[in-house]
């Protein structure tokens, strides 16, 4: 009859240490799921910031070029009112020359 009883009293244990596992099981499971979706978000999240970061690059070389051509006008710009300014330095040596005259 002991023996029956310890028997008994294991099955009892195997089947709760059993359904432990199952639950916990079910638990990773759930863990699982939480987490694959946790990196399909991040790797939609990632796509995006890719995707906005090539923007923002050919955002930066469309400016780049837009402001290599203000420098230039810049310097062409310069360079006219150089010839400005040597001209109408010219023009005040002639008016002086012809004051004196």
């Amino acid at each position: 009859m002991k023996k029956e009883k310890k028997s008994g009293e294991k099955n009892v244990l195997l089947k709760e240490a059993i359904l432990d596992i199952d639950k916990e099981l079910i638990r990773l499971n759930k863990d699982k799921s939480s987490l694959k979706r946790q990196i399909s978000g991040i790797d939609v999240n990632v796509g995006d910031a890719q995707k906005l970061e090539k923007e923002l690059q050919e955002r930066i070389a469309r400016l780049l070029e837009k402001e290599a051509g203000l420098i230039e006008r810049k310097k062409n710009t310069q360079v006219k009112i150089d010839r400005l300014s040597d001209k109408l330095g010219k023009i005040g040596k002639i008016k002086l020359e012809m004051a004196d005259v």
